[in-house]
């Protein structure tokens, strides 16, 4: 045994799947940024892939260490913290540890109400945590564990 492993290459239609996925879950991204135009919001595309690339190894992952999937929440959770990580977005107007930040958390409150809906579930968010999540995800080092339990453990 050599001890090498295959390389992992993104299958193009399970990027395309998983990159559609962005857009739906930052539906409301103008509001929140309070920008009026989309197109002033740069996104690096090669870090978007990479996030994406990411986000589908894990689940990789899950499939042969788990009995479980992954599923929508966790994947959620992990596109936030390779936002918070890569840090694919800019805008001229707004620093880009700030602006990803509250990228990455409304792309996390957005999907947290997706799940809910579909697994007829309900999302448990206080007005505080807005704040209180915008600034952890600045200025704390949070783990891929620590957002996927965060993410969870709002769900009931």
């Amino acid at each position: 045994m050599s001890g090498s492993y295959p390389k992992f290459v993104l299958d193009p239609e399970t990027a395309k799947v998983l990159l559609s996925k962005v857009p739906q879950y930052l539906s409301n991204i103008k509001a929140v940024l309070q920008i009026d135009n989309l197109n002033d919001l740069l996104v690096d595309q090669d870090a978007l892939y990479e996030i994406i690339t990411r986000v589908e190894m894990r689940r990789l992952y899950f499939r042969i260490f788990h009995p479980i999937n992954m599923g929508e929440l966790n994947e959620g959770a992990l596109i936030c913290f390779w936002i918070l990580k890569f840090m694919p977005f800019k805008h001229d107007a707004i620093s880009n540890k700030v602006l990803n930040a509250k990228i990455a958390y409304t792309l996390f409150n957005n999907m947290l109400f997706y799940v809910a809906a579909k697994t007829k579930r309900r999302v448990n968010v206080k007005s505080e945590l807005m704040k209180n999540t915008i600034y952890a995800f600045q200025y704390r080092d949070l783990s891929k564990e620590a957002i996927m339990a965060l993410a969870e453990s709002l769900l009931y």
